[in-house]
């Protein structure tokens, strides 16, 4: 069984896969009985938003873990992968800023992801390193 810090990782790491922007991690870990992490990102159409939900969805489940419940995932306006520990969350851009995850924990711990030249970066509390 994948480990919860470790699946968001993957989960965000296969949403840049399929080009989302802005992708985060939320570190929700003793601030939520929801989930432990929240993996917050963009589409710019519905067809992104599908495609990037269903890749995440269908990857992470041959890796042996299978979603609690799928939420949108016809619609491609903000889609919602629920793994339990894990919640990703993948939004047309207008509609992430209207519901505006971030800002409602805008506590909690961030692993900001960019694909940049192939590689991962990650950006937690302010200071930069690479994700692994």
């Amino acid at each position: 069984m994948i480990e919860a810090h470790e699946l968001a990782k993957i989960c965000a790491q296969k949403c840049l896969e399929k080009k989302a922007e802005n992708v985060v991690i939320l570190d929700l870990e003793n601030r939520s009985s929801v989930a432990d992490y929240f993996v917050v990102c963009s589409g710019f159409s519905d067809r992104q938003v599908k495609s990037i939900a269903d890749y995440v969805s269908d990857e992470v489940r041959e890796l042996g873990t299978k979603p609690l419940s799928e939420e949108g995932m016809v619609e491609g306006r903000w889609s919602l992968i629920d793994f339990g520990a894990v919640i990703v969350h993948v939004f047309q851009d207008h509609l992430r800023d209207f519901y505006n995850l971030e800002g409602l924990w805008q506590d909690a711990p961030r692993i900001r992801l960019q694909d940049e030249g192939g590689e991962r970066q990650s950006t937690y509390g302010g200071e930069s390193a690479n994700l692994q």
